[in-house]
């Protein structure tokens, strides 16, 4: 983990490329503008190279940046896509090849300077972080969230609009929240759950599940996080 930064360090603004064009990628490239980065384009496996997205330009597919040596040595790297399975799996091919991550943050997020996050991490506008909170590696953080004290937020999870996490609650790893949830201090959320929007979590969630509800109720396993039960 690394202490909170998220903006440019050095004289040359960093140019990052994006890994998907979608939602979460337009939402990385305008971050890239808001912190004084340049979007160099995105990597997408279903867009077609030299078209843009919103004035940005396809680079090619994802498996570019494994390819291309120039691409890897110049621009730092973000996965911009919603799918636990799909941004795990490009995270580790990221640090496979030797290219570098990018963590960027809108800069109207409050944030402690005790707070901790790991390398990948996108933070959205008006969200706050307060003392101690760890924020694993690849996370995505929508707007207006509040994470409390020594909240850990695991790998690789997605925290929706406005869901608020209290003191010494813990989420696993993969993880799905949906917006508006809330989860109560020292609640833990098992890896691969997903919560449902407006849920009130007040009992620990096991690994693998899906809850919804005020309060939360688990409602089925979440089988396509499972590798016991995944085909």
């Amino acid at each position: 983990m690394v202490p909170l930064e998220g903006q440019p360090t050095g004289s040359g603004a960093e140019r990052v490329v994006i890994l998907g064009s979608g939602g979460m990628g337009l939402i990385a490239a305008e971050l890239c503008q808001t912190t004084g980065r340049e979007p160099v384009g995105f990597l997408d496996n279903l867009k077609e190279p030299g078209t843009h997205v919103h004035g940005t330009p396809i680079l090619g597919p994802f498996d570019l940046l494994e390819r291309d040596a120039a691409l890897r040595a110049a621009c730092h790297f973000i996965v911009a896509v919603s799918d636990a399975g799909l941004r795990r799996e490009w995270l580790g091919r990221i640090a496979a090849a030797g290219a570098r991550l990018v963590t960027m943050i809108h800069p109207s997020v409050s944030c402690s300077p005790l707070a901790r996050l790991g390398e990948g991490v996108m933070i959205f506008p008006f969200t706050t972080i307060y003392p101690a909170a760890q924020i694993g590696k690849g996370c995505l953080i929508q707007g207006h969230c509040a994470l409390g004290p020594e909240v850990s937020i695991m790998p690789v999870c997605v925290l929706g609009e406005g869901s608020m996490y209290g003191y010494r609650s813990r989420i696993g790893a993969d993880s799905f929240i949906g917006a508006g949830a809330f989860v109560r201090p020292g609640i833990v959320v098992g890896e691969g759950c997903t919560i449902g929007a407006n849920s009130t979590v007040i009992r620990d969630i096991p690994p693998f599940k899906l809850a919804v509800g005020s309060p939360a109720r688990i409602v089925r396993d979440n089988a396509e996080m499972d590798p016991a039960l995944a085909e």
